[in-house]
Parts: structure tokens; sequence; C-alpha cells
């Protein structure tokens, strides 16, 4: 070949691995793109699926024909967020708070709505004769320890704390019991019930038992709802929530030893449920009272004073048995009652939570209920308040 034709040769050449080299880099250049444009897209799809999935709820499954189906993905009662948003550091700090107790717990917050109540079809035995035995309730009610229990699957969404005040009442306490636990457990509730005694003679200070055991049983349950219940009132109607709201709640409001109706508007007695908040900034319930009456009307005007208003369910859901009894020996009503109460007002800020007296002369744990045993003295709490 002539020097001409070879190097002619060479320059095709050249031009066509160039060219060839050119074509590959540029199909290097597209498969990577392609790769990364198939992987953002997953990557996007990824998070997407996963944002849904916490805008609409968990995803619960169950077996059917033993391959797993979603039964649901939207907001139900039972399915709303585990973490409560916008929570303080006060609320994480406080032990009775639903964002502590969530912050420590891998479970989801029980629903709004329980999903096992019975409403008014409850079974109510209210004859003291027919109370069940200690030992058969034990037996009975064996999930209860150390006076209550909380629910197994999810968090409470309140830590309630019921106080009975207490003496020589055991069939009526035996059919609370046998009462009372089976409907805090279906409000998935956790709960625990504390019995504070009157040892001794003296005439009975209902309101005083109420505040001895709000400070004592916080000593073991601190709680953020406080239900104060009469020994005597077994609950008909397990949609009259054991829980506490805004305001303070009338949980007895009809009872069946009034017609089941109020026997007056003021009436707020025989079963209520205040926040811990709500019953210091009220300073309890007054101490004076020993004997029978007043009291609850007394308690009832500081829920005004102190800013609140009284809320109920309505009729047909807060109804109570009351157990039939004869007046406590020893326990008449005071004759100046109706002046106490008159003169309450200047006096509510000084006679309550700041202003008790007394000695506890024993707690015990008796897996059903916490007893808690006092002494208290008349002459001491009415020299205090000045009514000596």
């Amino acid at each position: 070949a002539t020097p001409s034709s070879s190097s002619g040769s060479s320059a095709s050449a050249a031009v066509s691995v160039n060219w060839l080299n050119c074509l590959a880099s540029k199909r290097v250049i597209r498969s990577v793109c392609l790769a990364l444009m198939a992987f953002m897209g997953l990557w996007l799809l990824h998070n997407w699926f996963r944002s849904s999935q916490s805008m609409l709820g968990p995803v619960t499954w169950t077996k059917y024909n033993a391959d797993p189906v979603p039964v649901a993905m939207a907001t139900t009662a039972a399915a709303r967020p585990t973490r409560p948003t916008n929570t303080t550091a006060s609320e994480l700090a406080d032990p009775a708070s639903l964002a502590s107790r969530l912050a420590k717990s891998n479970l989801p917050a029980c629903p709004e709505d329980p999903p096992g109540l019975l409403g008014n079809k409850i079974p109510v035995k209210s004859d003291p004769s027919l109370a069940p035995t200690w030992a058969e309730l034990q037996s009975t009610l064996s999930y209860v320890r150390h006076g209550g229990c909380q629910p197994e699957h999810c968090v409470a969404r309140q830590r309630v704390a019921i106080i009975v005040p207490y003496r020589n009442r055991d069939p009526h306490l035996r059919l609370l019991m046998s009462s009372l636990h089976p409907v805090l457990r279906r409000q998935q509730l956790d709960y625990r019930i504390f019995v504070v005694e009157q040892a001794g003679t003296t005439r009975f200070n209902r309101g005083l038992l109420f505040n001895i055991g709000f400070v004592e049983s916080a000593k073991i349950f601190p709680a953020y709802c406080y239900i104060f219940h009469d020994v005597d009132l077994l609950p008909e109607n397990d949609h009259n929530m054991y829980r506490c709201g805004a305001n303070p709640r009338h949980l007895g409001a009809e009872i069946s030893s009034f017609g089941y109706k109020l026997p007056y508007g003021a009436y707020f007695g025989g079963a209520c449920a205040l926040t811990a908040e709500q019953y210091r900034k009220m300073n309890g319930f007054p101490n004076i009272y020993f004997g029978w009456g007043a009291e609850d009307d007394d308690f009832g005007f500081r829920v005004a004073w102190a800013g609140y208003k009284v809320a109920r369910y309505p009729p047909g859901i807060a109804r109570y048995k009351m157990i039939k009894h004869n007046r406590d020996a020893h326990n008449e009503a005071d004759p100046k009652r109706i002046k106490y109460l008159e003169q309450s007002k200047k006096r509510w800020k000084e006679d309550g939570l700041n202003s008790m007296q007394y000695n506890v002369i024993g707690v015990q744990d008796r897996q059903l209920v916490y007893f808690i045993s006092v002494e208290i003295s008349e002459e001491a709490i009415r020299r205090r308040a000045h009514l000596t």
C-alpha cells in the first residue's frame, strides 16, 4: 500500500474508535442515570408509604386462611396516636400524666371509648345479706393486685384513685368491691381503691376522711384523677366513666334512694370526680362537719368559688343503686351544720386540705383494697377552726 492510503486507513480507524468510545461512555452514563432515577423513585415511594401510614393510623393484621390481611387503616377510637403531641417538661415529669406513662411504655394509649362496656346491662346485687365473702372476692377478682389493676395491652388514659370513707360497713364494702372492680377494669383504667377507715367512737367525719385519703393515697399511688365515693353506692351503668375532665364531675347524679333524680340542683354528693389540681384549688372538703349532713353542700359551693362548674353526664348514665341501711350509731346530725354552711364562704380557704389534723394508725394492702386506718379528734378540729 502507498503511504497515503495507509495514513487514511489509520485516520478512519481512529475516528471509529473515538466514536465507539463516545457511544460506550454515553451508554454508561445513561445506565447510571437510569439506576439513579430508579433508586430515587423507590426511595420516594418508600417514604410516601411510611408517611401515609402515620397519617392514617397503624395497620392491624389478623389471620385469615393463613395469610396476613390488613383489617383497617382508617383512624378509629382504638387507633389514635400513641404519643401525645406538644407535651411539656412538667407533664413528662409527672408520673400520673398520660405523656409520662406513654414515654415509659411501648404500648399505645387505650381508646377514648373502651370497647367492652356493658352500659346499663351490668348486674347489681344490693342485698347486704348476700354479699360475697372476702375469700370469694379474692377468687373471682384474681386480676386485682394492690387495690386495683391496669390494662394489659394499652396505657390507661388516666391514673385514678378511688377514695372511700368507711366505718363498720363490711357487707357494704364487699358489695362495692364485687361491683366496682369489674366496672373499672372494663373502663381500662389504671386505678387503685383506698378505704379510709375512721377508728374509735368519735362522730364520723366524711369530709375529713376524703381529705386524708387524698393526701395519704398519693404517697402510695400518685394519681391524676380522684374519685370520692360513698361505700353504699353501686354503679348501674359502666358508661358512667370514672375519669376526670375540665370541670369537677358529679358521677352520682341519679341515685335510687332519690328516685334517680337530683334531690336539688346544687346536690354534689354520692360520687364525684376531680383532678388533683381541681381538688387542691377547692381546698378539698371542709373538715368541721362531724355527724350526718351538710359537707356535700359545702363542697359543692367550693366548685363555683374555685372558678369551676359542675359537669354531669346525660340522664340515664350516672345511675347508682343505694344499699339499704340504717343510720349509723353515734353519727347523729350536728345541729350547728346549717350555721356552718351559711358561713362557709368566709371559711373555705382556711378549712380543708390546709387545716387537717389526724393520726395514721395503720396502712394495709389487702389485695382488693388499700386500708388506711386513722384517728381523729373532734375537739382538736373544732379548736383549730375556732369553733369552741
